[in-house]
């Protein structure tokens, strides 16, 4: 099995959106990261299957 290799980020993002977010994650029982890298895998295979499909 291949190992999981993380990767350390910085981003700057709004204050409000920020907060925002944070908030929604601890309603919902997640962290922020997973969250956000979840999002992250999805809009690369909306992306992808666009491409694939012509669009």
């Amino acid at each position: 099995m291949i190992p999981l290799v993380k990767r350390k980020i910085s981003m700057t993002i709004s204050e409000d959106v920020f907060n925002d977010f944070k908030g929604f994650c601890e309603q919902n029982g997640m962290k922020m990261s997973t969250k956000v890298e979840l999002m992250m895998k999805e809009a690369v295979k909306d992306t992808t299957l666009s491409k694939y499909l012509g669009k």
